[in-house]
This record gives C-alpha cells, structure tokens and sequence, in this order.
C-alpha cells in the first residue's frame, strides 16, 4: 500500500492555498464595497453641505436686501413732491435688487421660504404704491398708510428669517 500520507499532505495544502485565496478575495472584495460605501456617504455629505451653504448665502442676501428696503424707507413721511419721487426711485432700485433676491431664493426652495420671500416681495411692490400715493399727494393720511405698509413689511422679515432657519436645519 502506497503511503498517503504524501497525497494528504498535498490535498491539505491546495486545500488551504484555496482558502486563503477565497479568504483573501472575498476580504478585498468586502474592503471594496465598504470603500464604495464610504466614498458614497462623503459625496452625499459634501453635497448636502454646498447645498447648505448655497441657501444660506441666498438666505442671507435676501435678509440684507429686505434690510436695505425698509431702512431706505424709513422718515420718508412729510416729504415733499420732488424729495418723494427721488425716494420712489430709490427704491425702485432697492426693489428690483429684492426681486433679484427672491428669484435666487426661488431656485433654491424650498416652498416655505419661497412663500416667505414673495411675502416681502408682495409687500415691497405695496410700498411702491403707498411710496407713490405719497409722491403724487403728500398728504398726512398718505403718509400715515406708507407708514403702516413699512410696518407690516418689516413684520414680514421674521416669518423669512425663521423659515430660512428651519431650512437649513433640515438640509
């Protein structure tokens, strides 16, 4: 009878060779794919991150413009004809810099500071209109409406600021 022990020897080393490969493969295998995992949770973060920062960027400009209106428009009551269309112009301009703001708040979402920001876009144009009321006739009573219109403005800026808030809390 041949001696085996030399064909078991040779079996239990192609055995473990073959284990250790199968061992080795599925092992980079497995490093490959929690690799891919993590690469995919970094992306995801680093765009969550830029997205961030995107809308807190337009959060804040549209903040600072809706500033810029309502201090613009402050003490403009009692002004003459000439002095009103030179504040109406001004803040035409402010206004069409507000609108610029809210088209970018517009790209950027979501729907709650959307509707937040055409708030105060809403009521800048009624300053508009209370501003030129005031222009053309610049009576007390005219007067006193461009004042409660700034004041109902200015009350609008803290329902876009907290909705601003509760967004990028979210993102």
């Amino acid at each position: 009878m041949p001696d085996n022990s030399l064909v078991v020897a040779c079996l239990t080393g192609v055995t473990a060779i073959a284990a250790s490969s199968l061992a080795s493969w599925l092992s980079s295998r497995g490093n490959a794919q929690a690799l891919l995992l993590q690469v995919d949770a970094t992306t995801e973060a680093q765009r969550r991150e830029a997205i961030r920062q995107t809308r807190r960027a337009a959060y804040l400009d549209l903040i600072e413009q809706a500033q810029v209106v309502a201090e613009g428009l402050r003490g403009v009551d009692g002004l003459t004809a000439a002095d009103s269309e030179a504040a109406l112009a001004a803040h035409g301009d402010r206004h069409q810099r507000l609108r610029r703001a809210v088209t970018l708040i517009d790209l950027e979402g979501p729907s709650t500071v959307k509707v937040a920001a055409s708030n105060l876009l809403i009521a800048s144009g009624t300053l508009s209109t209370a501003l030129a009321a005031t222009a053309q006739n610049p009576g007390r009573e005219n007067g006193r409406e461009l004042q409660e219109t700034l004041r109902a403005y200015i009350r609008l800026i803290t329902p876009f600021v907290d909705a601003a808030a509760t967004a990028l809390d979210e993102t």
